[in-house]
């Protein structure tokens, strides 16, 4: 009585687990068909996505736009060297009388530094003219040159602006592949982890679907008696186990298509949120392809990083605006000489030496501390930038050679995970040959391939980890060069 009771509970069990096991398999299979039926699928290369984010992301054209602020601020430091045109009109008439009408116009051109080239043209007549101011009734033009001897003779502020806003073109061209770097550097490590849970997910619906076989399996030697009712017990709840894993990956996923998503941005737009993004190309390949192209990014010159080009154009800054500083401790010595017309004619005035005005003035600062003072802390600016430039060039060789001996340990551990793989895999084949002949049990099995699972997926996260190791270097050598 006892044992058919026990029998009957046995029955109840089964039924009760078959039951749980189909709703289980509903769910996940309710769940990916919603997400199949609400979302577009996209496949997804890496170097399209790189092309994508350079051409659309909004990061990428701001960066853009501070190389194209450089040019600007080149092209209005020119314009200081643009013809100027100068006027002035006064005329008094009073009682009848014109007490005087004066003109004084002029063409002024800069040729260099303090160099000037004029021409101009003055007009004053009236009773009350001032005799300095007073000229032939057709006026009287002239053409001169301003030069400065001393002071700004070799540099001045003008051409000091032109030569620093050349520079400044390199400067903003660095800080430009700086930020788009930054964000290569960072949208890049999305897409690898994205990939890595593709990966997970590949592996979690195998092992899931290996314990669904089994639990099918198992229930259908249980009716026959030929396998006890525990061992449907005990793979119900491995393959719940499984069941969860899969569910994980699949949040982890999503997690990931959304952080990719807002990288790659469409034409101005930013991405649909309801794309499922797709990869060409498995973690697994693309690990092959940065193991191959390691050497090559490994041994390119580092001597391009933007970082380092953003110091020495600003180097460059420092030294123009010191060679300006030292100028400007110079006394001011201006010579003004204009050649006049001895003639009254306005369409050919000819010019003569022997008609002429010209002029000179000095100032120099006695005690000179203010421009001394400038200098010397010009001077210590550009060794502070000079002692930053070496440090930084000291911390990248050192972050670099720190990853090449990271890489190296890398290779290692990887071909000892693949050992490891296999070594799992061939023992969950063995297992599952002494177990069809009763010589395993269920447990030992489902270790088995606990383990082959655990191996495959740090065999995953150490390929995931030397391809983000490659693209650290390609980070601090700055070349841009991300395409695996």
């Amino acid at each position: 009585m006892v044992s058919l009771q026990n029998f009957m509970l046995k029955k109840v069990m089964l039924v009760k687990m078959k039951k749980n096991n189909y709703y289980a398999f509903l769910f996940v299979f309710c769940f990916l068909s919603i997400q199949l039926d609400s979302q577009n699928f996209m496949t997804l290369s890496f170097d399209n996505y790189v092309d994508n984010i350079i051409a659309n992301n909004p990061l990428s054209k701001k960066a853009e736009n501070i190389r194209t602020y450089g040019k600007l601020q080149n092209k209005a430091a020119r314009g200081n060297y643009d013809p100027s045109i100068n006027a002035a009109y006064e005329n008094k008439y009073f009682d009848g009388k014109n007490y005087y009408t004066n003109l004084n116009s002029e063409i002024k051109q800069q040729l260099f530094t303090s160099q000037y080239l004029k021409f101009g043209y003055d007009y004053g007549i009236g009773n009350y003219t001032n005799p300095e101011s007073y000229t032939p009734t057709n006026g009287l033009s002239y053409l001169g040159l301003e030069v400065g001897l001393l002071q700004g003779l070799l540099i001045d502020y003008r051409r000091a602006d032109v030569l620093k806003s050349k520079e400044y073109i390199n400067y903003y061209n660095a800080e430009r592949n700086i930020q788009i770097n930054d964000l290569l550097f960072e949208s890049s490590q999305k897409y690898f982890d994205w990939l890595f849970t593709t990966k997970q997910l590949a592996l979690n619906n195998y092992f899931m679907n290996i314990a669904n076989q089994r639990l099918k399996g198992i229930e259908a030697l249980a009716n026959i008696g030929e396998r006890a009712t525990i061992d449907t017990i005990e793979a119900a709840i491995f393959y719940q186990t499984r069941l969860l894993d899969l569910q994980n990956s699949i949040i982890e996923n999503q997690k990931m298509n959304n952080d990719l998503a807002s990288f790659n941005w469409q034409e101005n737009n930013p991405s649909n949120l309801q794309i499922n993004y797709q990869p060409v190309d498995s973690l697994d390949n693309y690990y092959i392809k940065a193991k191959n192209n390691f050497l090559k990014t490994l041994y390119q010159d580092s001597s391009n990083n933007p970082v380092i080009a953003k110091y020495n154009s600003f180097q460059n800054v420092l030294d123009i605006e010191n060679r300006l500083k030292k100028e400007m401790i110079k006394p001011k010595l201006n010579i003004n000489y204009n050649f006049l017309s001895n003639n009254s004619s306005q369409i050919n005035p000819a010019l003569s030496y022997n008609s002429y005005k010209w002029g000179a003035n000095v100032s120099f600062p006695l005690l000179l501390r203010n421009s001394r003072n400038e200098f010397k802390m010009g001077k210590i600016n550009s060794q502070n930038n000079s002692f930053e430039l070496k440090n930084k060039n000291n911390e990248l060789d050192f972050k670099i050679n720190a990853l090449k001996q990271t890489i190296n340990i890398l290779i290692q551990q990887l071909e000892n995970a693949e050992r490891s793989t296999k070594y799992n895999r061939q023992l969950v084949e063995a297992e599952k040959l002494k177990f069809s002949n009763g010589e395993s049990s269920l447990f030992i099995l489902n270790a088995r391939e606990s383990k082959w699972l655990d191996s495959e997926l740090k065999l995953a996260e150490y390929k995931l980890k030397f391809i983000k190791t490659v693209l650290n270097i390609i980070y601090l050598k700055g070349n841009l060069n991300y395409k695996i």
